[in-house]
């Protein structure tokens, strides 16, 4: 009779198991004020830039093209920026460049030297448009605050901050733009 009982009970016991069980994919569909979800990646407040601290410093960066590469070596920033045809405008990049300079030497602390290449992404194929090098000593608050974003070509002032370098194919794609 025993043998019965504990049977019995086994036999309870995995029912009740089989019905909480069932009754996960409930409590799953719960409103979230019961439960919280978690960022895995947050915006981390950085004050001097390191190897370490790179991608949280850039992941907070509101870039208008696409971050293809990234690179810290001895306090030099290296960024290479991806546009796509014919969908990019000159406009987004200036800026976006504008904003790397900002960010380098006025956010955050630590960076000597930053690089910025743009590349073309047309089917696959990079080609490189143009290449920009800049110091800090390039720039005062001021000046970067009225830097004019150009539309097309770059003028004079905007080209000497950065040391511009323009490449064929990005001599092409400005053309394009400024008419």
């Amino acid at each position: 009779m025993a043998h019965w009982l504990r049977f019995g009970g086994l036999l309870a016991t995995g029912f009740a198991v089989v019905l909480l069980l069932g009754r996960l994919p409930a409590i799953e569909r719960s409103p979230p004020s019961h439960r919280q979800s978690l960022e895995v990646f947050t915006p981390v407040q950085v004050k001097t830039l390191t190897g370490e601290n790179l991608v949280d410093a850039m992941i907070g960066l509101p870039l208008r093209e696409r971050l293809s590469r990234v690179g810290w070596d001895h306090s030099i920033l290296t960024v290479d920026l991806s546009v796509e045809q014919p969908l990019a405008a000159p406009r987004d990049v200036w800026r976006d460049t504008a904003r790397l300079i900002r960010f380098s030497f006025f956010d955050v602390q630590g960076v000597r030297q930053l690089l910025v290449r743009v590349y073309s992404v047309d089917g696959g194929q990079r080609t490189l448009l143009f290449s920009a090098e800049t110091r800090p000593g390039d720039w005062t608050e001021e000046r970067l605050a009225s830097l004019r974003t150009p539309i097309g070509y770059p003028d004079d002032e905007f080209r000497a901050g950065i040391h511009l370098v323009i490449y064929p194919q990005g001599e092409l794609w400005l053309r394009n733009f400024a008419n």
